[in-house]
């Protein structure tokens, strides 16, 4: 052997072969779940899986091809294989006629929550449920320096913890976006996620629902009025041409709840996309970025309220972990508990 390469330390060489038995033992453990139980492969389960999180369940082919790090022949035979089931659909891209837009079906969206459980199930018994809450920290800080070095433009970036930004400045690159922390200044972009929040679906006459005065109401205006960075946690999406989209959670007292309330020691959450921002990802990776700060601060838990109809965001929610804990009015309670 030349004296010129730097060979790998006996330590060096125990932890490397570990991570190529996980490597080659993890996907088999996955695919053979999905497949017993739901009949598809993990890469079939990513592609339903991706397409579910968007806005309108759409995606162009092309992203989708970055979002599960595939070329697009081996794409293509894997669509046209879930197109066959009834899964997806493709058609022309409205607005791009040379374009390919691949649309999950409601055949697909059953398929993907029912093989959801189990796919968790099956992370957790591999992975997450033999480490302890310390070991999963440094799980995601060691596949973060990986990914550093396998993706370094974030090309996958929708399915890791985006936001681990140190300190107020920190930005991170997320499909031609940055996701910042939320800071005071932020609070006119956080007034106006929270219409864009209200409006998740159209009125009866097929206008906006609440009116921009409607956001300066009492108990909508106190979701984002009383944002404090220091006590509070928030991220801003940016994609060059300005915000587009925010999530972030307060406190609030007993005797002034949300929608979400849960207890005072519960931060709610709001989150909310610019329609140029849908189906991206992006959504994902505000969520994860949430979480990531809820975590790290210790706290009990995260809450929300999603509107009965509000489907895709139930989704999103659901995968990420918040369950169902109360009803009010018209909308869910979800919490998310640490």
């Amino acid at each position: 052997m030349t004296d010129d390469v730097p060979w790998l330390t006996r330590p060096q060489l125990r932890a490397w072969l570990k991570l190529v038995a996980v490597i080659e033992l993890l996907p088999s453990a996955l695919d053979s779940q999905l497949q017993r139980d739901a009949d598809l492969t993990h890469f079939d389960y990513m592609v339903v899986a991706m397409l579910s999180e968007t806005e309108g369940r759409t995606l162009r082919m092309s992203a989708l091809a970055s979002r599960t790090n595939a070329s697009l022949p081996r794409l293509s035979h894997v669509v046209s294989r879930l197109e066959k089931r009834g899964y997806v659909s493709r058609c022309a891209a409205p607005e791009d006629r040379r374009a390919t837009d691949v649309r999950l079906t409601d055949a697909g969206w059953d398929a993907i929550v029912g093989a959801a459980p189990g796919h968790v199930r099956t992370a957790r018994q591999y992975v997450i449920d033999a480490l302890t809450d310390e070991q999963v920290g440094q799980l995601d800080a060691i596949t973060r320096a990986l990914l550093g070095r396998l993706d370094p433009d974030g090309r996958l970036a929708a399915l890791t913890a985006l936001a681990d930004a140190d300190g107020p400045g920190a930005a991170i690159a997320c499909d031609g976006t940055t996701i910042r922390p939320a800071t005071i200044d932020d609070l006119p972009t956080l007034r106006r996620a929270t219409l864009l929040a209200l409006n998740w679906t159209p009125g009866d006459d097929g206008g906006d629902r609440f009116a921009d005065a409607d956001v300066d109401r009492p108990e909508f205006a106190h979701g984002f009025a009383g944002f404090d960075p220091v006590r509070d946690r928030g991220v801003i999406a940016d994609d060059g041409d300005g915000p587009v989209g925010a999530a972030w959670t307060v406190f609030l007292p007993a005797s002034d709840p949300g929608y979400g309330f849960v207890a005072e020691d519960v931060p709610e959450l709001t989150l909310a996309l610019e329609a140029r921002g849908r189906g991206r990802g992006i959504g994902s990776a505000l969520l994860a970025a949430v979480l990531a700060a809820g975590r790290e601060a210790s706290w009990r838990g995260i809450s929300l309220s999603v509107e009965d109809g509000n489907a895709g965001a139930r989704h999103l929610y659901e995968r990420a972990g918040f369950r169902v804990v109360g009803r009010n009015g018209g909308s869910d309670t979800m919490l998310m508990e640490f």
